[in-house]
């Protein structure tokens, strides 16, 4: 048999590959561990957002500053994943639940304008 000029490389074992795909751990051990009571990727949120979306199809912060936008996400309105009460599930669309996480997480946002020119910034004082 003919030898390769190159020997061949044995596979490297990368840990940060296999701790982010243990399959030691249970759900509930993954719910523990980031603190929802519910996965995002299981069958009881994905019908408790439907749910949400389905009662509510307009993103509340979007109406709020008098505008029609279709909600694709569900938030936790106090940032608790463990509380999954109706009343604390808000449909917003994906922008403005990605500036309200960014606010929650003490990031500064910015809004820009409309076509108009006016700020979108809901706290900007042309909108008072």
């Amino acid at each position: 048999m003919k030898q390769h000029k190159m020997p061949m490389l044995k596979p490297r074992e990368d840990s940060t590959r296999r701790a982010r795909f243990d399959t030691d751990k249970t759900l509930r051990d993954k719910q523990k561990a980031n603190g929802r009571t519910l996965a995002l990727n299981g069958l009881a949120w994905r019908k408790l957002r439907a749910l949400v979306l389905r009662e509510r199809p307009l993103c509340e912060a979007c109406f709020k500053r008098g505008r029609v936008t279709p909600a694709t996400d569900v938030d936790h309105s106090d940032n608790d994943p463990t509380n999954n009460d109706r009343d604390n599930l808000a449909s917003l669309c994906h922008s403005c639940h990605s500036r309200k996480t960014q606010a929650d997480m003490g990031k500064q946002i910015k809004y820009g304008c409309d076509t108009n020119g006016v700020p979108l910034d809901p706290d900007h004082h042309w909108n008072a």
